[in-house]
């Protein structure tokens, strides 16, 4: 699918300006503060230490959209909390216009390294070539249909879903593709709409087409469940952007395989 138009007035310094904003509005938000110290004494630490990608699905345009941008802007704040950097970001959603398309690829030069104390991984990288550390921004429809299409394939490395109000087919594609890498899955990391919700809403209709099975057996075996509580002076963006979504690990004990997850009908 080809990029949306841009509508009229949305150019790149004006989306720039807009996501700056964003990311400061965020920055003093008290809601993003406490999520922040709740995932300290989460065990979410233990997970993090390892991660090497930061996957971003489903965001929508930040040129055209508050909650977008909002989404995009905790995005680069939890990048920093992780001790990554904006160019290890890896995103893509088929409506990203030009002007999206733009602002994603200057991301690195607007923030830069903002953890100035990057983390090891990044010493990796010597005694190997450029072409071989760079990671490209901006991810094409083929290669986000590897990470979370219908025929996605294993992600080994751990990583951080970025996913916020993704449809459940899409949590579903990734958690099939990883569930048979158990300790690989454990290393995951994933925002987004609380897999329990989806359990609840699903309770009666285990059987229906379409029900995301996967994600349902998740919601069981969670070992970190952090929920971004909006509340208080959030704004009604804010409530859109981050409502019913949670930081989420699964859990289980190591080298125990998870439990089988019936085929989907």
């Amino acid at each position: 699918m080809r990029p949306s138009e841009d509508s009229p007035g949305r150019t790149v310094e004006r989306t720039i300006a807009q996501l700056r904003r964003s990311v400061s509005q965020l920055r003093e938000a008290h809601f993003v503060d406490t999520f922040l110290k709740d995932l300290k004494v989460s065990g979410f630490a233990n997970t993090k230490a390892n991660l090497r990608r930061f996957i971003v699905l489903g965001l929508g345009s930040p040129s055209n959209s508050i909650v977008s941008r909002l989404q995009l802007s905790l995005a680069i704040i939890l990048v920093d909390h992780l001790g990554l950097t904006v160019s290890e970001m890896e995103l893509y959603d088929p409506v990203f216009t030009p002007v999206d398309e733009k602002v994603i690829e200057s991301l690195d030069k607007i923030f830069g390294a903002i953890n100035a104390h990057t983390r090891q991984h990044n010493l990796s990288c010597q005694g190997t070539s450029k072409v071989q550390c760079a990671k490209s921004m901006l991810l094409t429809r083929e290669a986000a249909d590897k990470y979370a299409g219908p025929d996605a394939k294993p992600t080994d490395t751990p990583t951080f879903w970025f996913m916020p109000h993704c449809e459940a087919v899409l949590y579903e594609n990734v958690l099939k593709a990883n569930w048979a890498k158990a300790n690989a899955l454990r290393s995951h990391i994933f925002l987004g709409n609380n897999f329990q919700t989806y359990a609840e809403r699903w309770a009666q209709r285990k059987r229906s087409l379409g029900c995301p099975l996967h994600v349902l057996s998740a919601a069981n075996i969670l070992r970190v469940c952090v929920k971004i509580h909006v509340e208080g002076n959030a704004t009604s963006q804010e409530l859109a952007a981050f409502g019913d979504t949670s930081v989420q690990i699964i859990g289980g004990d190591a080298d125990i395989k998870l439990p089988a997850v019936p085929l989907s009908r």
